[in-house]
């Protein structure tokens, strides 16, 4: 309850107690700077990590081995992701223009069936959000547009031009009015979709 964690530009990732300030865990199996944490399973005892070196790890809370490694030639870098509603995926924003699926659970694996197109993050960390009931998902992309997908069906459903400047570098369901998304972007400007 009283820690945070942070995924480092020198490859690691640290655990800080907020009480002490100290360092309780490091994790440094990444070979690249790390971009993104996601906890996963009941009261977060697993985090999944992503990092410029084009691997996706999982590892067992407070334990500095990873207990599974994802990784595919292929594979771009993925600098964020989100955990859907339902706890059992993760959407990974990868830079070769496409949302990744992973599967959480037990298997932590790529579906690659599953995967979102026609938006270009042209090397941006766009954000990934889900409406609260996990059936739509939105992202900015790196020419300002957001767009909306419908997460069954991996099709886009509408997409806006939603900041002038810029990339749109993130989106965030309202958890409480689900008709309600906000986005922001690098042109200084925070909108409001319904």
């Amino acid at each position: 309850d009283n820690f945070f964690v942070c995924g480092n530009s020198d490859n690691t990732i640290v655990t800080y107690d907020c009480t002490t300030g100290e360092v309780t865990q490091e994790y440094n199996h990444h070979l690249a700077p790390v971009n993104a944490i996601v906890f996963v399973e009941d009261h977060g005892t697993k985090m999944v990590t992503s990092s410029d070196d084009k691997k996706v790890l999982v590892w067992e809370w407070d334990i500095g081995v990873p207990i599974k490694y994802i990784s595919d030639p292929t594979m771009h870098s993925m600098p964020s992701m989100t955990l859907h509603p339902s706890g059992s995926y993760i959407a990974a924003q990868s830079l070769d223009n496409h949302i990744a699926v992973l599967q959480a659970g037990n298997k932590f694996a790529v579906q690659k069936k599953k995967k979102f197109n026609g938006h270009n993050v042209a090397g941006y960390a766009c954000n990934i959000s889900f409406s609260p009931d996990g059936r739509f998902m939105a992202s900015g992309d790196g020419n300002g547009k957001l767009f909306f997908w419908d997460w069954k069906k991996s099709r886009v459903l509408q997409k806006y031009r939603a900041h002038e400047k810029g990339p749109a570098i993130g989106c965030v369901w309202h958890p409480l009015e689900p008709s309600m998304v906000f986005s922001c972007g690098w042109d200084g400007v925070i909108k409001m979709w319904q």
